[in-house]
């Protein structure tokens, strides 16, 4: 056995085979003395022995069994619920609620869009989402959750300090109400130095949780639990102080159902605070969160008596949204105003009071979480109509009536068409345009500016959100949808897009009128073209004339159009561009019209 083979005989498996291959090459042709004399002693392997060992020891075999998985997506919840954008913790993100899942969505340089999962959430209804404290909180109407850029978790609850100055019987003074969302709470105690048992201020407790050191806020040792009793026993007492003992237990229950029950939020203001307030869930009630120990608001903590009751309990709270230095409350049929003041208890302690006063007994909200800003006017769907919420003074709900403005008179034909109960509505404040979108696809738009509205069909869209300064959709196929004046087209189907200028008579509806021609400025766009319609009370079958944009430069042009109509007395306009890949800009028509005798 020369000493290649000698070396690597104890080694195993591939490090073996590779330490005799490397001995084996470098001996082969070998014919000096000198040659074969180094490779019988196989010097040249000496420099791997520690590499062949350590391989040898780690040589282990794994044994991998693979078990087929199918993943099948969930066919009756593909709806977009919801789209959020904002800042977690400190970073800007695009956050969907859709599919049983949280979305983050990322645009990438190069236009790509990638979504990744935050953690689940039933989307099988709406979700509310709100930002507070560099974490996004999410409300389904059975769930309350927060995402804090990391993981989705249950909303855990701050653990409220319900009473100070505790003497070991019990008692001390009362502090912050217990929090419906959890049933943990804790008190200080001051010791005498002779007590060993410590009185909570129930019986009946989960469990106790901690005790500790106020001062050094070390964990306490030698005490036992009589949660029936709900009591704290030492084996020796503690040292005589003054809220220097802090012990923190768990009730047997909680009402965390009432909270995760709501389904809308809405955030408002006190003097220094900001609370969150919810509602929604059929009842006339809302929930608004209350400041901790530190001073510092909190959407983890609903005081159990932090609860506002909004008119009679007959109809329930369908929207809330702030406005100035109010908080204007809608039920169906009616408005409120909410306000912060401050309030002195009998016992001279000073705490956060909302006055709640009526606005308007016969207009309100029916869309449940549909009130939204237009322009710094609050608007909402009530009584077949879309109302605005003008103020008369320096804010909004001063309890005149006339305060709901009707805004929806030139299209109440179509309104009226709509369920407006589960209606949704939106407002893009870049294009500064007004969404009311009904459950059939039909969407109602308002043009701000233009003062014109216009009628979308076949519109997908189930939330929308204005993200970096664009306009994107959710649908109810789970997909995210881009609105640009760059598109020609609705994901590759021709948009019909049309326009019609209603019964004209042109001031004198007493004549006989004829037109010969019209002229019609366009600005100019490649491959634009548009088709001129006339319709009149004499002749109902439409005359069509194409008219093309004219390509390039930046000024607009305009086309004479012979369209002749004779013997009308009214005389309806009507634009179409219905072609995919074409887009028509109209700037200005002017219409030749004659008298030629009166109406008979």
């Amino acid at each position: 056995m020369n000493g290649c083979e000698a070396f690597c005989q104890s080694c195993e498996g591939v490090g073996c085979m590779s330490c005799e291959s490397t001995c084996q090459g470098a001996c082969e042709g070998c014919e000096s003395a000198l040659c074969q004399g180094y490779c019988e002693s196989c010097e040249s392997c000496e420099g791997c022995e520690s590499a062949c060992e350590s391989y040898g020891q780690s040589a282990d075999t794994y044994e991998w069994v693979f078990n087929p998985v199918k993943v099948v997506s969930n066919a009756t919840d593909k709806a977009v619920r919801a789209l959020w954008s904002g800042f977690v913790a400190g970073e800007e993100v695009l956050c969907a609620a859709c599919n049983g899942y949280l979305w983050q969505l990322t645009l990438s340089e190069d236009g790509k869009w990638s979504k990744t999962s935050c953690g689940a959430i039933d989307t099988e209804r709406d979700v509310c989402m709100f930002g507070f404290d560099e974490k996004l909180y999410l409300l389904n109407g059975s769930e309350y959750k927060v995402w804090d850029g990391t993981s989705l978790e249950n909303v855990g609850g701050y653990r409220p300090m319900v009473a100070v100055a505790a003497p070991p019987s019990g008692g001390g003074t009362a502090l912050e109400q217990i929090n419906l969302l959890t049933g943990a709470r804790r008190m200080r105690f001051s010791p005498d130095g002779e007590a060993k048992s410590f009185v909570l201020p129930e019986q009946g407790i989960a469990s106790v949780d901690y005790v500790i050191n106020t001062a050094t806020g070390a964990a306490e040792s030698g005490w036992s639990a009589d949660t029936a009793a709900g009591k704290v026993i030492f084996t020796s007492a503690p040292a005589e102080g003054v809220n220097s003992l802090e012990i923190g237990w768990t009730a047997a229950g909680s009402d965390a159902a009432a909270v995760k029950a709501m389904r809308f939020a809405e955030l408002y203001n006190g003097a220094q605070d900001t609370r969150v307030f919810i509602y929604g869930d059929g009842s006339n009630a809302a929930l608004y969160s209350g400041i901790d120990f530190d001073g510092q608001p909190r959407a983890d903590y609903f005081p159990a008596l932090n609860t506002a009751h909004i008119g009679e309990a007959n109809s329930p709270l369908t929207a809330m949204i702030r406005h100035y230095d109010r908080l204007l409350a809608f039920k169906p049929g009616s408005a409120y105003s909410i306000s912060y003041s401050a309030i002195t208890l009998a016992d001279g302690g000073v705490t956060a009071g909302f006055c709640i006063t009526p606005v308007n007994r016969s207009m309100g909200c029916c869309a449940p979480g549909q009130a939204v800003m237009v322009e710094n006017a609050p608007r909402t769907v009530d009584a077949r109509s879309v109302l605005e919420w003008r103020s008369l003074g320096a804010y909004a709900g001063t309890g005149a009536e006339r305060n709901a403005e009707r805004v929806s008179q030139r299209v109440d034909a179509t309104i009226r068409t709509f369920d407006l109960e589960s209606a949704r509505t939106f407002y893009d404040r870049y294009n500064h345009e007004y969404y009311v979108i009904g459950a059939d696809g039909t969407a109602l738009v308002q043009n701000i500016e233009a003062d014109a509205w216009y009628v979308y069909t076949n519109f997908a869209a189930r939330c929308l959100i204005n993200y970096k300064d664009e306009l994107y959709s959710g649908t109810a196929d789970g997909e995210l949808r881009h609105f640009s004046e760059v598109y020609a087209d609705d994901c590759g189907e021709a948009i019909d897009a049309r326009w019609e200028s209603g019964a004209m008579g042109f001031g004198e509806d007493f004549k006989v009128k004829y037109s010969a021609m019209l002229w019609i400025g366009v600005k100019p766009e490649d491959g634009g073209r548009i088709a001129v319609t006339a319709e009149t009370d004499r002749r109902t079958d439409a005359v069509e004339y194409l008219c093309r944009s004219p390509e390039g430069g930046s000024v607009p042009e305009t086309a004479r159009v012979k369209l002749r109509s004779g013997r009308f007395t009214y005389y309806k306009l009507i634009l179409c561009c219905p072609w995919a890949g074409s887009t028509a800009t109209v700037v200005s028509v002017e219409l030749r019209v004659r008298g030629s005798g009166y109406v008979r």
